[in-house]
């Protein structure tokens, strides 16, 4: 009975007002293509692991089929990690684990295996009417900076990022959290205070709760969030990749957007948070070494997220004319690595050293740098067209005042 109704259903086109802006799915291959014509977004959550789905989907609305290989664990896993996401399940009869852990969570429903696509739609719909009057209606975003080489600027470029979208969405919204825990430069930089307690996280991440998290933020005048541990040449081996998402998981769950500003080398949970971020932006400069290094990387990061959005190569350090010495333009090097270039940031050297002996960010000091318009112009990119306008329409209202 079921075939026949999903198969009317496919056919059909979405009733106006009933498309679902952003969806995770773990379903039958067959019902996931007749999800997409009732989604903007939509992500199959097929091939990730359940702490990849918690901290790129926790928090949102997801939908999951009893039967489909790993249905289970991402339940109990939400229930522990992230009560606050919206579950549906696909189920003629849950077992009586199952139906505890939904218990824990704070908008389910679960609908028979012969629901048609327009019931689960339906159903989808009012769990996010429930979200939103819990407060939990906004779904965060997650993005990560690494470098291709070392020097290529990382840490400054996640400084300005942050303050720049924090500009854009609100003060209060925006978490920068540094993840060189054995050498970051994060706090040096802002004149910040690195709160993190790396060995109280290790020892029990699942002890971390926004309470506890509010403690170990540090927050700038102007409205971003510092998650930052000192300094200490052995952190490395206390950051787990339990630890390391679960702080991630925590900080999504708390802040619009958070920024991670990742070490190069390689470490236990990098391949982890590479491919269940939201964006993954690869740094480096307009060097020939530079950039095979960053093709390189972005292929391999290519790889890691699978279906979700490919690697963005950012060029940092740029000059004037966006070229260096034998007329190498940014066009050329597209062809020589047979990748695109997201975006290009300009060199301002007086003022990045400026503001870093300030312990502020370079639009503080600079406002009008060709850097902090590059900057800005990447992170309305990158910024999602609905919360750009959720964050326009405050601004709105006070001007119309």
């Amino acid at each position: 009975m079921a075939e026949p109704a999903l198969k009317a259903e496919e056919s059909r086109a979405p009733p106006s007002g009933r498309v679902i802006p952003s969806l995770a799915a773990l379903v039958t291959p067959e019902r996931l293509a007749a999800l997409k014509e009732f989604c903007v977004e939509l992500t199959d959550l097929s091939g990730l692991s359940p702490s990849q789905i918690v901290i790129g989907h926790g928090g949102g609305l997801v939908v999951v089929e009893q039967g489909v290989d790993g249905y289970d664990q991402i339940i109990l896993t939400l229930a522990v990690e992230r009560p606050g996401t919206a579950v549906i399940v696909i189920s003629d009869q849950l077992p009586g684990h199952m139906v505890r852990a939904l218990m824990k969570i704070e908008a389910s429903d679960i609908v028979p295996a012969a629901a048609s696509i327009s019931e689960i739609i339906e159903a989808a719909h009012q769990l996010r009417e429930t979200q939103t009057v819990q407060g939990g209606g906004a779904t965060s975003k997650c993005w990560a900076f690494r470098g291709a080489v070392g020097g290529a600027g990382v840490s400054t470029l996640a400084i300005e990022s942050a303050f720049s979208l924090a500009r854009k969405v609100g003060p209060g919204k925006v978490c920068l959290v540094d993840l060189n825990v054995a050498d970051g430069m994060t706090t040096s930089f802002l004149e910040a205070i690195p709160k993190l307690d790396l060995d109280a996280l290790a020892a029990a991440p699942e002890r971390l709760d926004p309470r506890l998290l509010a403690a170990w933020c540090w927050e700038h005048a102007d409205g971003v969030s510092l998650i930052a541990a000192p300094r200490n040449p052995d952190a490395d081996a206390l950051a787990s990749e339990a630890a390391v998402l679960r702080l991630l998981d925590v900080a999504c769950g708390v802040f619009e957007y958070v920024i991670v500003d990742m070490p190069r080398h390689m470490m236990p949970w990098t391949k982890s948070v590479l491919a269940a971020v939201d964006e993954a932006i690869i740094i480096s400069e307009l060097t020939v070494p530079s950039l095979h290094a960053a093709a390189d990387m972005c292929r391999e990061t290519d790889v890691l997220r699978g279906d979700q959005s490919k690697a963005k190569l950012v060029l940092n350090r740029m000059f004037p004319k966006k070229r260096f010495r034998a007329e190498f333009a940014v066009d050329k090097a597209e062809q020589a690595i047979d990748r695109k270039i997201h975006t290009t940031v300009a060199s301002d050297w007086d003022a990045a050293r400026t503001a870093v002996n300030l312990g502020k960010p370079i639009a503080d000091v600079k406002p009008k740098s060709q850097l902090v318009a590059d900057v800005a112009r990447m992170i309305d990119e990158l910024v999602p067209a609905e919360m750009a306008e959720a964050a326009e329409k405050p601004k709105q209202r006070k001007r119309s005042k």
